[in-house]
């Protein structure tokens, strides 16, 4: 009997995390009929999509504020379509207050609807008093880091299954012999917002570093986002750079980079997977920022840090997160292949740790039992 899925993302990572769950899935042979909220990666698995991810994708409580009335009509569109499809399970991966409106609002109308959420929210970082109310919309929360798994005890159905970027079976640890180390990676993030955010301050940079240094800056980011990175870059009268929207270019390009500076998130374990010293930067507006951090419980953002409890990637954050500070950070590392290979060592003893061997498996099982 065939078996009808719905799937929901909000950003990139999830959008990837989905499109890797399809495809295994997909070779189950089974009979699976399919609807989502995504991106380019679900689309790219021939994938019905009620509206693309980049329609909800906003960034920091004030953003959110701003679009609240195109949200709402979003979470309401959702359920409505929902219904309709009238799906056996509900895959939710991540944007935990988009997801979490909409499943509650399924649930309170139709609890037969199973519910499985992957990517538990960070309660461990703050807002701890979710985890009290999960249960009443989730049926099964999936844990990608072991240490998660404390903070859900006795209040909701979970199941540690790692992380689906560290699966052995896609997840491979670039080691190369010898980097060209022509390249600087830049990552500013998927969103508009993010680009809007970062890519006046890596302007800034790129030009303090272009003074001394004769690299090609590489930029990796999705086709959607690369006219508007281009526009920045040209108007700024920069012509060394390099735009890249495929895996393997993009992978080939950090794995070559002298550098990466990247905007805290995901894109970080890519980075470290392909062996790049890396800076994470983060900035929002001050009243984001006051309100994350009287919240926010831990004192790093990067996961591999937390995971470490200290400090090993740099993190440049709110008032260090500008072109002045970036660049001093950046060239302590172009000056110094001793700090490089010391910074990807570090990280990569902690990336060991939390590489699983099946992760993909049982979050598809998880699916569809």
């Amino acid at each position: 009997m065939s078996k009808k899925i719905f799937i929901i993302t909000g950003e990139t990572s999830g959008d990837k995390i989905a499109s890797l769950v399809i495809k295994k899935l997909k070779e189950k042979n089974l009979s699976i009929q399919f609807l989502a909220i995504g991106g380019e990666n679900i689309k790219s698995e021939k994938i019905d999509c009620i509206f693309d991810i980049k329609e909800i994708a906003y960034m920091g409580l004030i953003d959110v504020l701003k679009n609240l009335f195109s949200i709402k009509k979003k979470i309401n569109l959702t359920v409505k379509k929902v219904l309709a499809f009238n799906p056996d399970v509900i895959f939710s991966i991540d944007s935990p207050d988009f997801s979490f409106r909409v499943l509650n609002k399924i649930k309170s109308i139709n609890n037969k609807i199973k519910t499985i959420h992957l990517v538990a929210p960070q309660v461990w970082a703050w807002r701890e008093n979710r985890k009290k109310i999960l249960h009443k919309f989730i049926d099964h929360l999936l844990l990608l880091f072991p240490f998660e798994s404390k903070y859900f005890e006795s209040f909701i159905k979970y199941s540690f299954v790692g992380h689906p970027f560290f699966d052995f079976s896609i997840f491979k640890i670039n080691k190369l012999e010898h980097k060209n180390n022509k390249y600087f990676t830049l990552c500013p993030g998927s969103r508009i917002s993010e680009l809007k955010n970062f890519m006046p301050i890596f302007i800034e940079v790129i030009k303090k570093i272009n003074l001394n240094n004769n690299f090609i800056f590489h930029i990796p980011t999705s086709e959607n986002n690369k006219n508007l990175i281009i526009n920045y870059l040209q108007e700024s009268k920069i012509e060394n750079f390099i735009i890249t929207t495929s895996e393997k270019e993009k992978n080939f390009y950090i794995q070559n980079s002298i550098l990466t500076i990247s905007k805290s998130g995901t894109i970080t374990l890519d980075i470290c997977k392909n062996q790049c010293p890396l800076i994470v930067v983060y900035k929002t507006s001050l009243l984001n920022y006051l309100l994350i951090k009287s919240f926010v419980k831990t004192k790093f953002g990067n996961i591999l840090n937390i995971i470490a409890r200290k400090e090993i990637i740099p993190e440049l954050i709110q008032g260090k997160c500008n072109s002045d500070e970036i660049y001093k950070k950046a060239k302590e590392f172009i000056d110094n292949e001793s700090l490089r290979k010391e910074l990807v060592s570090e990280y990569t003893k902690i990336l060991e740790t939390i590489i699983v061997s099946d992760s993909l498996e049982k979050i598809s099982n998880y699916v569809i039992e």
